[in-house]
């Protein structure tokens, strides 16, 4: 997988809002030239986040957008999933890996002769990529379960505050119930909560909200009793008894047939007797002495002895109608027993009119009886047993309602505690039921002790692997290694490395014996990590094939002789590469890379080696961007070829951008330096003597042209801040285009020759 652009750079450092508009994509070899300060450094560090797969810490608000062929594009987002196989050369590279005190860090390098090791460790470090990816993701979901189990018992416990503080605000139990309170109680409770025995009916909540309210009543008293069913049955012998019973007497059959008749004759008969008189009262007429003693043989004195005991009778009947005991009010009691002491009220009652209406039956067949008293045919049914029993049961009932409440009265926190903890109970096993937590629980177990065994065969293979790496490392060999390259890349031999076994590192030593204490040049520096550098390329067999190597900047402090080491050191070693990126502000060197890659381009006949220029305007603040690379430094061969071209191009503007006049103010410094450095190399270094030198060389000292170019370039030109007054803008604008056209007069009139041939050639 290659590199295909860099697609967006966004608050990267000086890349406020870079696109890819005006670059084209990436080839293998790819060049970039810009001077100090324009981003090449900065734009090194985004290669050295796809490295090191993170995001940059230097700019955390930072966003950029790295396209590849044949993936997804990588972003600060993803860049920790990236696999890309690339190694960045640059400052960050330098810190992180070299001590200036004397000691870089290890160089690992395998013996080749040890064939079998090395394809053992690499099978080895194969299946711990594999085994740890997997080790990773495993424990990664592992965390994510183990997430959830823990919100659902923060969110339970949320849950169940909810419900348990309806039922009663002062208990502080559950007024701060939380998540550890809820935890605890499912491990109390750990086998009830895994069955179905202690969820509720909508019914039995109710019920049991109730009864853990804090609201303590006083007891009730009630007198309970029974009725005796053999009471009834003996009552009924005694009923039929007397229902078969007659008496003897001359009956007179009128009234033996009319009751309502009898019943008149025998009182007007009685009251006849007490008045002594025989006349009737009704009519008039006489009684005659014959009527009346057949009235009286027909009422007799045994008629009316049993007369006496069927009114004895109906008298006692009469008692037998059972009367509603006093019953206690319903709101005496606490709520949870209202409804069944109100059932067991309601069946008394009902019982209460079922046995009165059954002994109503027993009292209208008396009156019958008691009506015609030699009527012998009468019957009655005995009192049912399911009524004394329904009347027994209700009693029972309601002495049970009253037995429940005043127990609870008499142990009322024990028993309000108990309705809140079965509550409780069937509220945690409502949501750990809904969220299958057991089953999740014993999941995380499961998985923890599966993955830890798979962690315990990750560190018996890494103890093994380092085992291995340790008969494979061979630090005189890498010292070895290291000492050759660089004493190639210096031209000379005085500095060598030599491993230090208790720091793990390599000592740096001049002359062989000399610890050099941080007593190093620039150059020297800068020649010991670039060495250092693809040093590590080959580290653990690292096929260059198969890797991206990113350039910084590998010649910052050298002179002339050592950027041809530097370049052919880079090319020898970094040509096979999978893609190449070279950043340099450095002329010489770019047109040195620039030569080679080129050549490739024409021997293959296609476009694998692209260049770049990186820019920054003077905006303030400013901001920088990269781009195709101009014909003018693709084409020229040195750096003064392509300022003469590049300023030329701006006189040849007719309305420059306000950009452009700054980058004239500095290409007009960089042009006459170079051009009078060499026309008068007396007083090259110092460019006040050379520019008065030219002055005075010119065929008209005077001109104020000179003097306005002098301005010109001393003030818009390296400036480190930027005048944000109109008049520094308005001034830079309005003499840009002169003082330009003004400096090809001069070189013109110094050295015509010269810049015939420099036209030529820009032509």
């Amino acid at each position: 997988m290659s590199i295909k652009n860099i697609q967006k750079l966004k608050k990267f450092g000086i890349f406020q809002n870079h696109t890819n508009a005006y670059a084209k994509d990436f080839g293998k070899y790819n060049l970039f030239y810009g001077w100090n300060g324009s981003g090449k450094s900065t734009l090194s560090g985004v290669f050295r986040c796809v490295e090191n797969s993170t995001a940059s810490s230097k700019f955390p608000s930072s966003e950029f957008t790295v396209s590849v062929d044949n993936g997804a594009p990588i972003t600060q987002a993803n860049v920790a999933n990236s696999d890309l196989n690339i190694y960045t050369f640059n400052h960050d590279f330098i810190d992180e890996n070299i001590s200036w005190d004397s000691v870089v860090k290890s160089i690992l390098l395998v013996d080749k002769e040890k064939i079998e090791e090395r394809e053992k460790l690499e099978k080895l470090k194969k299946e711990q990529e594999t085994d740890t990816k997997a080790h990773s993701i495993e424990a990664k979901a592992i965390r994510i379960l183990e997430g959830d189990i823990s919100k659902f018992g923060t969110d339970s416990a949320r849950h169940m505050k909810t419900s348990l503080q309806s039922i009663d605000t002062t208990d502080r139990y559950y007024l701060n119930y939380d998540k550890r309170k809820f935890e605890n109680f499912i491990n109390d409770n750990l086998e009830a909560s895994k069955s179905d025995a202690p969820l509720l009916d909508d019914q039995k909540i109710v019920e049991l909200t109730n009864a853990a309210k804090p609201d303590q009543k006083s007891p009730i008293t009630f007198n309970k009793h029974a009725i005796n069913q053999e009471t009834f049955s003996k009552a009924k012998e005694r009923l039929d008894d007397l229902l078969k019973t007659s008496v003897v007497s001359q009956t007179i059959q009128r009234l033996v047939d009319h009751g309502d008749i009898k019943s008149w004759v025998e009182s007007g008969l009685d009251l006849h007797k007490r008045h002594d008189t025989n006349q009737c009262e009704f009519c008039g007429n006489t009684i005659t002495e014959e009527r009346t003693k057949q009235l009286e043989a027909h009422f007799n004195d045994d008629y009316k002895a049993f007369q006496n005991r069927l009114e004895s009778a109906d008298s006692w009947l009469a008692s037998q109608y059972i009367q509603p005991p006093t019953l206690p009010a319903a709101s005496d009691f606490y709520d949870e027993f209202k409804n069944g002491y109100n059932e067991a009220r309601t069946a008394l009652e009902k019982a209460i009119t079922g046995l009165n209406e059954e002994i109503m039956v027993w009292h209208d067949v008396l009156k019958d009886k008691t009506a015609n008293p030699l009527e012998t045919g009468l019957k009655v049914e005995a009192i049912s047993e399911s009524s004394v029993k329904a009347f027994n049961d209700a009693m029972t009932a309601i002495g049970a309602a009253v037995d429940k409440h005043n127990h609870k009265s008499g142990n009322f926190k024990e028993e309000t505690d108990k309705a809140k903890k079965q509550l409780e109970l069937h509220y945690a096993t409502t949501e750990v039921k809904s969220f299958g937590y057991h089953d999740k629980k014993k999941e995380v177990v499961d998985r923890t002790a599966a993955n830890g065994t798979l962690k315990t065969t990750i560190n018996t293979r890494n103890a093994e692997i380092r085992t291995l790496e340790d008969s494979l490392s061979n630090e005189g060999v890498g010292a070895d290694q290291f000492n050759e390259s660089l004493h190639k890349f210096l031209g000379r031999s005085e500095l060598t490395l030599r491993f230090n076994p208790d720091k793990k590192g390599y000592k740096i030593l001049r002359n062989d014996s000399e610890q050099v204490d941080g007593n190093l040049s620039e150059g020297e520096k800068t020649a010991i990590a670039f060495v250092y550098f693809i040093t590590k390329l080959k580290e653990n067999d690292n096929n260059i094939e198969d890797t991206i190597v990113v350039v910084d900047d590998p010649i910052s402090s050298f002179d002339s002789n050592h950027l041809f080491h530097a370049y052919s050191f880079m090319k020898m070693n970094c040509e096979k590469a999978k893609q190449l990126f070279v950043l340099t502000h450095n002329f010489t060197f770019f047109k040195l890379v620039r030569d080679w890659i080129s050549r490739k381009n024409k021997r293959d006949n296609q476009n694998i080696a692209n260049f770049y220029v990186v820019k920054a305007n003077n905006e303030v603040p400013r901001t920088s961007t990269y781009a195709d690379a101009e014909a003018a430094l693709t084409l020229y061969n040195s750096e003064y070829h392509y300022i003469f071209s590049r300023l030329h191009s701006l006189k040849n503007q007719q309305v420059l951008e306000t950009d452009d006049h700054f980058l004239a103010a500095n290409l007009s410094r960089k042009l006459l330096e170079s051009f009078l450095s060499f026309k008068f190399p007396k007083n090259r270094g110092n460019f006040a003597n050379l520019f008065n030198t030219a002055v005075s060389a010119s065929q008209n000292p005077e001109d104020e042209g000179k003097e306005k170019i002098r301005k010109f370039i001393n003030e818009y030109s390296h400036n480190d801040l930027i005048e944000t007054n109109e008049d520094f803008v308005e001034n830079l604008i309005g003499e840009g285009v002169t003082v330009i056209s003004d400096i090809f007069d001069w070189i013109h009139e110094l050295d015509e020759k010269h810049y015939q041939e420099m036209m030529e050639v820009v032509s």
